[in-house]
């Protein structure tokens, strides 16, 4: 079973099983950190430069509805926590792929007219896709101006 979550440009934010949308989610945050060292000269108390290290991808997705079945449909964070489960987001045509998952968080509040649910997870591999071939992380961000 693998799990994608969409960002069409016109079609908004999903949550797919095997190319099934089955969650609308209403607002959703990416965010990304990169570790890093400095590094420093031999008898030297000024750092010389530093070093990148591991990058991790935080992925947050907030009040989801089912499309479908509701009574019936799994648990949106139960589905995430399924082995092979990749978060997919597509913006026209930019597709970026987030695997290595793991459930990081969950929380919910409301009262007994509504509820909100708000679902963390990290991601140690994005992979960016520009018409359907890979490209680096520093070609798209070039190509988006950063």
């Amino acid at each position: 079973m693998s799990t994608q979550f969409a960002a069409g440009a016109n079609s908004g934010v999903f949550i797919e099983v095997d190319g099934e949308k089955i969650y609308a989610i209403q607002s959703h945050r990416i965010s990304e950190s990169e570790t890093s060292r400095h590094v420093h000269g031999y008898g030297s108390e000024e750092s010389i430069g530093q070093t990148s290290g591991a990058r991790q991808h935080t992925i947050t997705l907030e009040t989801a509805v089912a499309l479908e079945y509701p009574e019936d449909t799994v648990p949106l964070y139960i589905l995430l926590r399924q082995p092979g489960t990749e978060v997919v987001r597509y913006i026209g045509k930019w597709k970026t792929v987030f695997t290595g998952l793991r459930f990081s968080n969950y929380d919910e509040s409301g009262n007994l007219e509504s509820a909100n649910e708000s679902i963390t997870l990290t991601s140690t591999k994005r992979q960016d896709f520009f018409n359907g071939k890979p490209v680096s992380l520093n070609t798209a961000l070039s190509a988006l101006g950063g």
